[in-house]
């Protein structure tokens, strides 16, 4: 039966399959550096196969889509054994140069930038398509647009240079750079003009800082974008039913910045703020793992107050945030907001959808060739098995950071596993840093005078984070020599071990010289997060000498000191040179004598904080508090020494260093300083930074008042230095009072390192 079936299918379709014509040959006419090889890749047509008519057209497309060619055409004749099909194509000409003529205001750089980002740049030796011409052309008008040349123009100009060889010439007219003189709005507004004119980011008024910024420039095709932030500017203030309409514009005549009369744009802003909003009944549905009275008190709208989308968007983040903390990354919180015109009230419903918790499947780290695993793995707060929780995630990279061996670089690629969705697979690409790091450095400082240095550290010796440090310092105020080593992880227990050795002398100008030989150990571990605790055990022989008839003589000969300096500290911050953002915590006492020996008995707690946080534009505010006190016991006196002498680079920096030695001037058995920083990156590794100190010390007996400080403000230019890891600073600062009475209230340093 299944042969006859068979036999009888055969007989049907044998007409068609007999009947149906080959492809005998395949021509290509027309080709001169497109090789026949190239055109036949991209046909679905071949020799020896069936003829169809559909797969020719497929293959004019496909040979039209590849921008080869600027005219293509198919025939088809008869041959001997079934058709001959001829391609016949006119080939694009080669673009062999390529020129940006630009102006001062827009450079090459820029327009080569935005096209690689559009995926628009093409390259010499491309084939012209006039469609990729006209779209570059586009995005190099609107960037005019953007840097507020409205009046600007480009014209393509296109030139033989050869056989079938073309030169483009992209002319760039800027023309006169167009600022916005005005902003006013008419209507109803009801909020203050400033509030609104601060929610317009990309078209702002003609001001100092607009200016400095670039914002004041005029741009059209921005104003769209304007026009809806101010649309939610409004509804953040509960004016849910605002309308902004179509803006005027108008050309004025008024004075920059800079004392000269020039055209600017005028824009002109019809809005109707109509009634304001208050909070009605706010809801949660959706939640099954926590509460709705703990996720209530995440949302800030309380009924009665002004309605705010602000707060609404800050709270979904708040509770999206708890969520993923727990393992819920694919959590999803939706607001449904109910708008009641007769009370003037929204009703909101925070819809949360929880989804399933996710978990840790593998981690895996590219890049460390030299640094082992266990080294990363070991500052992650969280294994694989465990949870996947966003916050720990990232304290972890964070950690991995304050390593000091490696650097993460990109994103990390976290993928569902294949097997079982709610499992993560993550990769993390590594850089690892310069870990064997030799310098010789020559220069000045407050603190060193002139000084030539040479030294060696490596801060992974083995793979496994340990460090090896030996340094020489010669200079004309400090002599010192050290070798140091410490094991990060002893025996792979999370305990630090280390010791130092050194050999020091520093001349304290005016006050005494001072020579140190000694020795201490270091062991210390996490105690919880970023809590760190260290145990330091020194013991030295130090040697004080000074003038005759000073109150340092009385101090002169040696003195062996064996102090142990329990420290618990926090550190958040994200770079030890160049800080964006973070804080420490840190507090430390050194005790001295007693039980421990020595001949000097006595305690210096250190109380220490610092804050850094990015603002606008990259701007950056830091801040610095320290205090110290020391205090003696029995018979024994305060090493003058451990006295606080405060000026320089890293202290108030607009005085000479150690200048500041309190009312009595032998130095101070108490120290306060407080320090502000504003830094703003100027380009590169350079930085401008406003800032503010202001500290003293003091006897025992007084008390810290600010009408008893010292103050410094003013400017410091500091340029950060790779290859010897160090800021070189200059420094122009104004204090407020006088050390001596010649001193001038003005005041230049030079300075390297950082203040805090």
């Amino acid at each position: 039966m299944k042969k006859a079936l068979l036999c009888f299918v055969i007989l049907c379709l044998a007409p068609y399959l007999f009947g149906q014509e080959m492809v005998e040959k395949i021509e290509i006419v027309g080709n001169e550096r497109v090789t026949r090889e190239t055109v036949l890749y991209y046909l679905s047509s071949r020799e020896g196969d069936y003829y169809s008519e559909e797969l020719l057209r497929r293959d004019f497309r496909t040979l039209w889509a590849t921008g080869f060619f600027s005219n293509v055409r198919i025939e088809k004749e008869d041959g001997i054994k079934g058709k001959i099909v001829k391609i016949i194509v006119e080939e694009n000409p080669i673009i062999k140069n390529i020129v940006y003529k630009t102006g001062k205001k827009l450079k090459e750089n820029d327009i080569i930038n935005k096209l690689k980002e559009n995926d628009e740049y093409i390259l010499p030796y491309s084939y012209y398509n006039e469609f990729k011409i006209k779209r570059i052309q586009k995005t190099i008008e609107d960037l005019l647009i953007e840097k507020g040349l409205t009046s600007g123009k480009v014209k393509v100009k296109v030139n033989k240079e050869g056989k079938n060889e073309l030169g483009i010439l992209f002319d760039i007219n800027e023309g006169p750079k167009v600022r916005v003189g005005e902003i006013e709005f008419e209507g109803d507004p009801k909020l203050l003009k400033s509030v609104v004119r601060g929610a317009m980011k990309q078209n702002k008024k003609h001001g100092f800082f607009s200016w400095i910024s670039g914002k004041d420039v005029f741009k059209q095709n921005k104003i769209s974008e304007d026009l809806a932030s101010i649309k939610e500017r409004y509804r953040e203030h509960g004016y849910m039913e605002a309308t902004v309409g179509e803006p005027r514009i108008e050309e004025i005549t008024r004075r920059t910045v800079l004392f000269k009369k020039q055209k600017m744009k005028k824009i002109i802003i019809p809005i109707n703020a109509g009634y304001r909003y208050t909070v009605g009944e706010v809801k949660i549905e959706g939640n099954k793992i926590l509460s709705a009275k703990g996720l209530r008190r995440l949302i800030k709208l309380k009924e009665g107050d002004v309605y705010s989308t602000k707060i609404r968007e800050k709270s979904i983040e708040d509770i999206g945030e708890i969520y993923r903390n727990l393992g819920y990354i694919r959590s999803a919180i939706y607001p449904v907001e109910k708008l009641d015109p007769k009370r003037k009230r929204v009703n909101v419903t925070f819809n949360i959808i929880e989804g399933d918790v996710v978990y840790l499947n593998r981690i895996e780290f590219k890049g460390n060739t030299f640094t082992k695993d266990k080294v990363i793995r070991r500052e992650m707060l969280i294994r694989e098995g465990d949870r996947f929780s966003l916050a720990r995630f990232r304290d972890s990279i964070l950690r991995m950071s304050q390593l000091g061996l490696i650097e993460p670089v990109g994103e990390p690629d976290i993928r569902p596993n294949p097997e079982d969705p709610n499992k993560m697979d993550i990769i993390l690409n590594v850089k690892e840093l310069q870990r064997n790091n030799i310098q010789f450095s020559a220069g000045y400082s407050g603190y060193e005078g002139t000084f030539v240095a040479l030294s060696y550290s490596t801060v992974n010796f083995l793979g496994a984070g340990e460090k090896l440090e030996l340094s020489v310092q010669h200079g004309k105020r400090i002599k010192n020599y050290m070798f140091g080593f410490s094991e990060p992880y002893f025996l792979d227990y999370p305990v630090s071990l280390g010791f130092n050795v050194y050999n020091r002398h520093i001349i304290y100008p005016f006050l005494f010289n001072q020579k140190a030989k000694g020795i201490n150990f270091t062991t210390g571990g996490r105690v919880k997060g970023y809590w760190r605790a260290n145990l330091t055990y020194a013991y030295e022989f130090i040697d004080i000498d000074a003038e005759e008839g000073g109150y340092y003589y009385n101090y002169r000969g040696g003195y062996a000191v064996s102090s142990i300096t329990p420290m618990i500290y926090s550190s958040t911050i994200n770079s030890p040179l160049t800080p964006s953002r973070g804080s420490l915590y840190m507090v430390s006492t050194k005790f001295a004598g007693g039980f421990l020996g020595g001949e000097m008995t006595f305690i210096k707690p250190r109380f220490e904080w610092s804050f850094f946080h990015p603002l606008v534009l990259n701007h950056i505010i830091g801040f610095h508090l320290e205090y110290q006190f020391i205090k003696v016991f029995g018979d024994s006196r305060i090493p003058i020494w451990e006295k606080f002498y405060l000026g320089g680079e890293r202290s108030i920096r607009g005085y000479e260093i150690y200048s500041i030695r309190g009312d009595e001037n032998i130095g101070g058995e108490k120290s306060f300083v407080f320090n502000t920083e504003y830094i703003i990156p100027i380009g590169g590794p350079l930085y401008a930074i406003l800032f503010y100190d202001m500290g003293n010390t003091f006897t025992r007996n007084q008390k810290v008042k600010f009408n008893n400080l010292y103050y410094s403000t003013g400017l410091e230019m500091r340029i950060f230095v790779p290859a010897l890891r160090v800021p070189f600073r200059l420094i122009f600062a104004y204090n407020n009072r006088k050390i001596r009475a010649d001193d001038t209230s003005f005041a230049f340093r030079f300075a390297i390192g950082t203040t805090f």
